[in-house]
């Protein structure tokens, strides 16, 4: 068997664009960007938000990367009686596969299901089955009604679909002035109903800008370069100096009909963010 599985998402279409804007500097070019964020990607995901690490592991033969994503909530301990922050995400984490190289200047990956065992998650959510005080919140939602092996369910990307990353010429963007653009983006939906009932409850999913804007500012930083600030086109919002957009739709109809998503289609920006419909 091997150690992954593709599957599809359930509910809403979630479509996102992160996306950092800056002058270029002499003696740097757009593919060199391109390989130094696919090379160490690891590196600028990380921060209080998020972790992440080549995976070590491959499906079909591309290379992975493992993620985990931290939510810290307000929560009333029982034992002490007290509120205490935790990481409702816990002991969750994620997997995605590459899948495309953006032409050089960046990546794709898809959201995969483990396969394999992992006995500091697996043995917490068996143990919720039986025992729910050990559970985490997240790990309490998803043996909720007990009619799935919550064990199944955690081995999934909270999130199913696919994320690409690009760097490119603002012109190609469709941004003004002698710029290169670093834009995220994703097509997702939620991998299960258990999470689609989960982020009900603990808003999991409102995570995703802190994780993509940091990343995105953390490429910035890191490679000391000059942000150009943009005026928001309708929709879009601003966090740690980020742009980005954020929408949700009932059915592909309507994402499709969705003036950035046409946008991103029509400009030829992310080739592989939709599989084969």
């Amino acid at each position: 068997m091997e150690d992954f599985s593709v599957y599809d998402g359930v509910g809403d279409w979630h479509f996102n664009r992160f996306r950092a804007v800056f002058d270029p500097p002499p003696r740097a070019n757009k593919q060199l960007f391109g390989r130094e964020l696919a090379t160490n990607f690891p590196k600028y995901v990380t921060s209080k938000y998020a972790t992440a690490e080549k995976g070590g592991r491959t499906f079909l033969t591309m290379p992975t990367f493992h993620f985990h994503g931290y939510k810290m909530v307000p929560y009333f301990d029982p034992t002490t009686l007290g509120m205490i922050d935790i990481d409702v995400a816990a002991p969750h984490t994620d997997w995605v596969v590459k899948i495309d190289d953006n032409d050089g200047l960046g990546f794709s990956v898809q959201t995969i299901k483990r396969e394999f065992s992992d006995p500091s998650e697996d043995r917490l959510t068996s143990a919720a089955k039986v025992v729910v005080g050990v559970a985490s919140p997240l790990t309490y939602l998803l043996t909720m009604r007990g009619e799935n092996d919550p064990t199944q369910v955690n081995r999934m990307h909270f999130l199913a679909g696919r994320r690409s990353w690009r760097i490119d010429d603002g012109k190609n963007f469709e941004v003004d002035g002698d710029v290169i653009v670093l834009e995220t983006t994703a097509v997702e939906r939620f991998s299960h109903q258990r999470y689609n009932q989960a982020d009900k409850v603990l808003g999991m999913e409102d995570a995703l800008p802190d994780i993509w804007c940091t990343m995105c500012n953390n490429f910035v930083r890191m490679s000391a370069l000059v942000r150009v600030p943009q005026r928001l086109r309708p929709g879009w919002k601003n966090k740690y100096g980020i742009d980005y957009y954020v929408k949700s739709y009932g059915n592909f109809e309507g994402l499709a009909g969705d003036v950035e998503f046409a946008q991103q289609r029509r400009l030829g920006l992310f080739k592989t963010l939709l599989p084969a419909r």
